[in-house]
């Protein structure tokens, strides 16, 4: 397809005015972001709440005891069932607080200073909002400690509209900024999401201008857009 000059300049006065354009907002950086990763310590246990609720799935890990060691998950009544022990009331603690309750109970009647670690890889009621230029925005649920590639991950990855080195998280109603290009290089930790999270990657203005004038299949010369 051949386009006029007169057509040109329009389009060359779109892509223009796109690139000044494409920077998305900047706003304070998230918490958990602006450290390196050699001196990041990323949180452990769930990322979506401090809580432990109905039907989350926990790893149970009491070290040098195999037998004590395993993923369990929280029944209807808050409550998880271990050898030795019974039934331990789980809901409404954090991970923290419940590796203590069932270090107490076998330390109390089974073994001494027992070492027990809780993780919760599935927190069925955190739920993340990923919107934006991605391959499947929508809601969707943590499972574990999450970080915000691996959200994006979640909705298919960054689509060929992203802004790749940016990227707006609201929490509690509050924007921060996460630059995904420093992430990957590695220059700043990748900071972990939180339930509620909403992330939005921001689209370039001149790659829709690109798409908008002939797709990202053309190409521009000075006779026009060819393919």
């Amino acid at each position: 397809m051949k386009m006029t000059w007169k057509l040109l300049f329009p389009l060359l006065a779109a892509l223009t005015l796109g690139a000044c354009s494409n920077n998305a907002p900047q706003h304070t950086a998230l918490p958990g972001s602006t450290t390196s990763v050699a001196e990041a310590s990323l949180p452990t246990g769930t990322s979506g709440s401090d809580r432990i609720a109905p039907q989350d799935l926990l790893e149970i890990d009491v070290f040098k005891v195999p037998d004590l060691s395993k993923e369990v998950r929280v029944d209807d009544n808050g409550n998880i069932t271990l050898a030795l022990i019974g039934t331990v009331r789980a809901e409404g603690l954090s991970a923290s607080q419940l590796e203590k309750q069932i270090a107490t109970r076998l330390e109390k009647d089974y073994m001494h200073n027992p070492q027990v670690n809780v993780l919760v890889k599935e927190a069925t009621a955190s739920k993340i909002t990923v919107s934006g230029a991605v391959n499947r925005p929508g809601v969707y649920p943590l499972a574990g400690d999450t970080s915000v590639t691996q959200a994006i991950a979640l909705a298919e990855g960054l689509n060929r509209l992203a802004i790749k080195d940016n990227v707006t998280v609201f929490r509690n109603g509050k924007p921060y900024t996460v630059r995904l290009e420093d992430v990957n290089q590695g220059k700043i930790a990748d900071p972990i999401v939180m339930a509620g999270d909403k992330i939005q990657v921001h689209s370039s203005s001149t790659k829709e201008a690109i798409q908008d004038y002939g797709g990202v299949g053309g190409l521009l010369s000075p006779f026009g857009l060819l393919r």
